[in-house]
């Protein structure tokens, strides 16, 4: 399974000035510094609960499942832009909307082909899907709930703070327990 991000996010869910507020930074020597750890946090957060912050689109490839449904990573699914079958010879189909179902109340949200349709009934064995799809809480930082963005503000007054160190801490205790309820577990 390989998932790429198509763009990045247009906004991070903290902007430099909010944060240079928390951090008790006057000046702007460090903006780039200060920007570059937003990001940085911001990337951490998504990693550890496996979620998507600020909406953007991702492109999903892989294996074809077993079954017509598949779970998509990196919720909450907010829609599907295309599905696309490829068979071992770089054949390829594009699945109509008509085909199938797209679920985002579920958490992790899926795509299901319609009942009595199979992966067969558009491409002679196919091997490989590629979905491309959109995630995320939302396109303004007010969508993103304040435990998640508290916890960016602890990983970014971490790296500020130990900027010049070589050895990191680890993940402060503190974060782990505001990411704690949002975290998406694969079982």
């Amino acid at each position: 399974m390989a998932l790429i991000e198509l763009a990045p996010p247009n906004i991070e869910p903290i902007d430099l000035a909010y944060a240079k507020q928390f951090l008790r930074v006057d000046g702007d020597d460090e903006n780039t510094l200060i920007t570059s750890f937003i990001t940085l946090a911001r990337s951490q957060v998504e990693n550890i609960i496996g979620r998507t912050l600020i909406t953007r689109a991702y492109k999903y490839s892989g294996d074809l499942p077993n079954s017509t449904c598949l779970h998509l990573p990196r919720p909450p699914l907010l829609a599907v832009t295309s599905i696309t079958l490829f068979d071992a010879a770089e054949q390829s189909a594009v699945i109509a909307p008509q085909q199938y179902t797209v679920n985002i109340r579920r958490d992790p949200g899926d795509v299901k082909l319609n009942t009595g349709s199979s992966w067969a009934d558009f491409l002679t064995n196919p091997a490989q899907i590629e979905i491309q799809f959109s995630a995320g809480y939302g396109e303004s930082a007010d969508d993103i709930p304040l435990p998640i963005k508290q916890a960016i503000l602890l990983l970014l007054a971490q790296h500020f703070e130990y900027r010049d160190h070589a050895d990191h801490p680890s993940i402060p205790m503190m974060v782990d327990a505001l990411l704690m309820p949002y975290r998406w577990v694969r079982l």
